[in-house]
């Protein structure tokens, strides 16, 4: 059996199932609809296939009870891309699903990195936060 081997990249990104600030559910179906079409536009402009695994979790914070849902991709062994490549991809692809599916703001946890995409600075209104933690506002 032959056994390949490379350095280990993961990424995670969680995407709620409520459009924006609002009641609107996004179906599963939906959100895979939208997932193989940002999939594909990958493909199209750095021709790189992203695998994703996707797992149904929930957001909670402090108010806000979001179901949601995990994508988790790795660097696979079979098709190995660069590493920055593959950030690049990964954060288009975040950009597109955002956009998409009405989402403010998405946080990409990389094995080396963490990086939070965000439109506005609002903030749902289901989260019971009075102050910034940094500047007591």
């Amino acid at each position: 059996m032959r056994q390949i081997s490379i350095k280990t990249f993961t990424a995670q990104i969680t995407i709620g199932l409520i459009r924006g600030y609002s009641n609107i559910k996004i179906s599963i179906p939906e959100f895979k609809e939208s997932l193989l079409l940002a999939q594909q536009e990958i493909q199209k402009q750095y021709n790189i296939a992203l695998s994703a695994k996707l797992a149904l979790c929930e957001i909670f914070f402090l108010g806000q009870d979001e179901p949601s849902v995990e994508l988790q991709f790795i660097q696979y062994p079979k098709f190995p891309q660069e590493i920055a490549a593959l950030k690049k991809a990964i954060a288009k692809l975040t950009e597109i699903l955002m956009i998409e599916l009405e989402q403010n703001r998405i946080v990409i946890v990389f094995s080396d990195e963490t990086i939070m995409l965000e439109q506005s600075e609002a903030i749902d209104p289901n989260i019971l936060i009075k102050t910034h933690p940094l500047t007591n506002e």
